[in-house]
């Protein structure tokens, strides 16, 4: 089978490690594989592929905004007719939509991945109008969690399959100690991320808790809102944003405690991670995914969405308690190993992306349910 993914672009996101995972998986299966990345301008990959699949930039070329997204349509057009694939899979809202107008009179079998909350994502009415409309052209749509398809219009929610990240363990050694218990954050520094929220709630931990730091890795437009946050609370020695890592095991070791602060996510990649590395972990009860994987309080600490003041509480109750940071760790790590497996999870990719006639149709409590 010819396969295309396509999405954004090639650097450090959720879409792209799980693309990257998923390329190489069909790889192995015999596929042949290109994954197109229709904003970037590089075919560099922060998650590496193999050479055996092929990786093209499909950005670049005008500077009017008004234009860019009709001529990467076109160029997406010309690679796909040319590449004629068996399947094409494109990842996120506005790629989604790309696709779909690229692909119209080709006859290509289309899925749809959606990877954030478009309830809430930021998008202009134009693109917010066309994803439904993108959605009834599909032929199937991948949501990660039950309350992503839940969101859908009834007529959609038929072509619903509900996939979850799988989770890779990504934990490089044995944890170091430092003088001090650390704090830990990954993530684009965007408002979604709430890293703002999560700079206010740190001020209360620095002030009870002298040894603790906080390290945000990742990169963004509100670096400098964020830097000027923390100059304004007098903690440039204790808050770091040292930018993205070289590589996605890099930060794993730099913690013991790992927060998502998010305002909404799609479904966190890097929540799981954390967990799986035995961080003792603290998520705000954001739509969706949090609760998904944070469900009883054994396994991390689910807090009411935006609440500074439950972080900061739940951020001291564990800097000051290291048998608890170790048991919660703990259970994290086995739960979400055992619930996202990466042969579990990728097994279900691989029933969606089976040609219809080779395997039996899901009825709607089956779909709703995988």
């Amino acid at each position: 089978m010819r396969i295309v993914f396509v999405l954004s672009g090639l650097e450090a996101g959720g879409a792209e490690k799980v693309v990257n995972i998923l390329a190489h998986h069909r790889c192995a299966r015999g596929d042949e594989v290109h994954v197109l990345a229709v904003n970037a301008t590089s075919p560099s990959s922060y998650f590496a592929y193999e050479k055996a699949i092929s990786v093209e930039a499909l950005g670049g070329g005008t500077s009017l905004r008004a234009l860019r997204t009709a001529e990467r349509v076109l160029r997406l057009r010309t690679r796909l007719r040319a590449l004629s694939p068996d399947l094409v899979i494109s990842f996120l809202t506005k790629v989604n939509i790309m696709v779909v107008m690229a692909t119209r009179g080709l006859g290509l079998r289309v899925i749809l991945s959606e990877r954030n909350n478009f309830n809430t994502q930021t998008m202009n009415w134009v693109w917010r109008l066309s994803r439904p409309l993108a959605a009834r052209m599909a032929d199937r749509l991948v949501m990660q969690t039950k309350a992503a398809a839940k969101s859908l219009p009834p007529e959609l929610q038929g072509k619903a399959v509900i996939i979850p990240n799988p989770v890779t363990l990504q934990r490089g050694g044995v944890r170091a100690q430092s003088g001090g218990v650390r704090v830990l954050a990954v993530g684009r520094l965007d408002k979604q991320k709430g890293f703002d929220l999560l700079i206010d709630a740190f001020a209360d931990v620095a002030r009870r808790n002298p040894a603790t730091t906080l390290t945000i890795f990742g990169e963004g437009p509100e670096r400098g809102v964020l830097e000027e946050k923390v100059r304004h609370l007098g903690l440039q020695d204790r808050i770091r944003l040292p930018g993205t890592t070289k590589s996605p095991v890099e930060w794993i070791d730099a913690g013991d405690i790992f927060v998502l602060s998010s305002r909404f996510e799609g479904f966190p990649n890097v929540l799981l991670e954390a967990m799986s590395a035995g961080l003792a972990s603290i998520a705000f009860d954001c739509p969706w995914g949090p609760s998904d994987i944070i469900d009883t309080p054994d396994v991390g600490m689910l807090l009411p969405a935006e609440n500074v003041e439950q972080l900061a509480e739940a951020m001291n109750l564990l800097a000051n308690d290291a048998a608890l940071r170790q048991k919660i760790g703990s259970a994290g790590a086995r739960t979400v190993a055992a619930r996202y497996a990466p042969t579990t999870v990728l097994q279900q990719w691989d029933n969606v992306i089976a040609p219809p006639r080779t395997v039996a149709a899901l009825s709607p409590t089956a779909r709703m349910s995988t």
